[in-house]
């Protein structure tokens, strides 16, 4: 055994016996969701938070598309109850904490799109107490549009949308916070995808088939959208 992989071998060693979970060094690419890490885990969820919660009417779902590894993430945009606004989404849930500090960015790979735009979310702080009716907090959300050409929708290859830590834009309440703090990469608690409005330039069904969400190094990735 090479001298590098014995000290590796040691610092992992001493890792787990301190309790400490970091993802492995030598990973150039890690599976958050898909691929070799499942969507849904016992401490990993994701439930629905749309626009209902402002007294809108879209609605979302995630589900696992039958006799695969891909999810679906689809609903129904409405922007006629809240007078052009609207927004639906899916959001991670539970206590775990990514640390995601020794990778560039997150791929997402896409199967399918529909030619719509969509915001990949991360936060790096999730407030302990809660509103009353149960609900979080607000906090900083971290995001990234993206937009998925129709075309690809009929293409057998997966369409890999490369997102560089630097490219994620701050925001509160849905208005870019400048003064945000530094995005905490080794405390990732809470990943969405979300499907809005953009004051009326999209309504209505929308689907968007993923094969998985990863932690990256820039090298390993093969093609950026």
């Amino acid at each position: 055994m090479q001298l590098g992989q014995t000290v590796l071998l040691r610092l992992q060693g001493i890792a787990s016996w301190f309790g400490v979970v970091n993802v492995p060094m030598m990973d150039r690419q890690l599976y958050l969701f898909g691929g070799t890490s499942p969507w849904i885990t016992p401490s990993v969820n994701w439930t629905a938070v749309d626009d209902r919660v402002r007294g809108g009417s879209s609605q979302s779902y995630l589900a696992l598309v039958p006799n695969s590894t891909h999810v679906c993430f689809s609903g129904t945009l409405d922007t006629k109850t809240l007078g052009g606004a609207g927004f639906a989404s899916q959001t991670t849930t539970g206590d775990k904490v990514w640390d995601l500090s020794a990778y560039d960015g997150i791929q997402v790979d896409v199967i399918k799109g529909q030619g719509k735009t969509y915001t990949l979310i991360v936060k790096d702080e999730v407030p302990q107490s809660k509103r009353d009716d149960g609900r979080e907090i607000s906090s900083v959300n971290w995001e990234y549009d993206f937009k998925i050409a129709e075309n690809s929708v009929e293409s057998e290859q997966t369409v890999k949308v490369w997102v560089p830590w630097s490219e994620f834009k701050a925001t509160y309440r849905g208005r870019e916070k400048k003064d945000a703090k530094p995005l905490k990469k080794a405390e990732i608690r809470r990943f969405s995808l979300m499907m809005r409005s953009f004051f009326e330039k999209q309504e209505g069904y929308f689907e968007l088939v993923l094969a998985s969400i990863s932690a990256a190094r820039k090298e390993n990735v093969g093609c950026e959208h």
